[in-house]
């Protein structure tokens, strides 16, 4: 492909297909570029979409909303967790490598992401139980949008060992889609390292939240209970919910009607999502896809306080219906009270993205240990 200068065009046909795929662009953003145009869609699916889009110019503004959403979304960390079965007794700092080779294991794995500089595995505030190392990667040419240019991202792996419930959490903390697949390698190649010493059985696989992992009923519990209230957080609204009907199932009269046409995903005011009659009746769960939410909470702890957003489930569900797609949680707004105007807001995010994870594993453990439940792992 002809080199681009992504601040001189503005791309159009094949070239805006390229940018329409990024994983960070979600449906919602998509119908609201195509609603400034004062175009609604019946149904949203990419197949709806993406031919109006590609058959028309962006404008300068329109394109610019585009690279910021990408932009924005890429450089602010989310994680991904993986409990792991453990069988050792070890402090985690005595056991773990003190470094991983992220450029061979890349290279072993026929990946085209490239690493520039990572650390040595160090405990967190001391804790011999935790662990963490920090990479840095470079976008390149191969396999990255030509309208993203060069740019390094940052990512973690975060080991924590749980003595309670004898398991080791190998936590992602990532930003680019570069920075999540080095990470998922690494801990893939840790596991592997682990059984071959006997630090977990071998049969033993890491635990992923997957799509697939619940039934729509469960699916939909599992996302009310992250509207409880915790230590941390205090649940205000709902901003944004992907939602939609199960095309598998014959629907009742009721949702029938509401699912007139061709709808394919559905916008809940989120002040009212409680009430609303698709979540707030249980009878209707079978019928209703929920892949993910936005929502607004208040937060509180020793140096902190104000609001935040958190978009949390399986980020790009309805655009491929890939029932492997993993949970994750990406805090995308942090708001400090005045008296905190002076602390660092990435770190309130990061401390806050670490303590949503930690209230998730919590609610979907107890979800899990109910009669009936779906588990899975890989």
């Amino acid at each position: 492909m002809e080199k681009l200068e992504v601040n001189k065009h503005i791309p159009f046909g094949a070239t805006l297909q390229d940018v329409l795929n990024h994983p960070s662009l979600s449906d919602t953003k998509l119908k609201y570029l195509l609603r400034l145009r004062g175009i609604y869609l019946e149904d949203s699916k990419n197949n709806d979409t993406y031919p109006i889009l590609l058959s028309t110019i962006l404008s300068p503004s329109e394109f610019e909303y585009i690279k910021e959403n990408i932009r924005g979304k890429e450089l602010n960390q989310k994680i991904l967790s993986r409990p792991l079965a453990w069988h050792n007794t070890d402090d985690l700092i005595k056991v773990v490598p003190d470094k991983i080779d992220l450029k061979e294991i890349i290279r072993t794995a026929d990946s085209r992401q490239a690493v520039i500089s990572q650390t040595n595995f160090a405990m967190v505030e001391g804790n011999p139980n935790k662990v963490k190392m920090q990479f840095r990667c470079q976008t390149n040419n191969y396999n990255s949008g030509w309208y993203r240019t060069k740019n390094e991202y940052d990512g973690e792996i975060v080991l924590e060992k749980v003595q309670e419930n004898d398991k080791v959490y190998l936590r992602m903390i990532y930003t680019s889609p570069e920075t999540q697949t080095i990470a998922d390698l690494g801990v893939k190649h840790l596991v592997n390292e682990f059984k071959s010493k006997n630090y977990t059985k071998p049969n033993t696989d890491v635990e992923r939240i997957l799509y697939s992992n619940f039934t729509n009923e469960e699916r939909i519990k599992f996302f009310l209970s992250l509207t409880d209230s915790s230590e941390i957080f205090e649940f205000q609204r709902a901003t944004d919910l992907d939602i939609a009907p199960d095309r598998t199932m014959e629907m009742p009269i009721e949702i029938a009607k509401l699912m007139t046409g061709k709808v394919n995903t559905l916008k809940i005011n989120g002040e009212t999502l409680h009430e609303h009659y698709l979540i707030n009746e249980n009878e209707n769960h079978k019928y209703i896809e929920l892949a993910s939410v936005e929502a607004l909470y208040n937060f509180s702890y020793h140096a902190a306080e104000g609001n935040c957003v958190v978009q949390f489930g399986f980020n790009g569900y309805f655009k491929k219906r890939l029932s492997n797609i993993e949970f994750s949680i990406d805090v995308s707004t942090v708001n400090l009270k005045d008296e905190y105007k002076g602390v660092n807001k990435d770190k309130v995010r990061l401390f806050l993205l670490q303590e949503f994870e930690k209230f998730k594993m919590e609610k979907y453990n107890l979800l899990k240990s109910q009669p009936h439940s779906v588990q899975h792992t890989t």
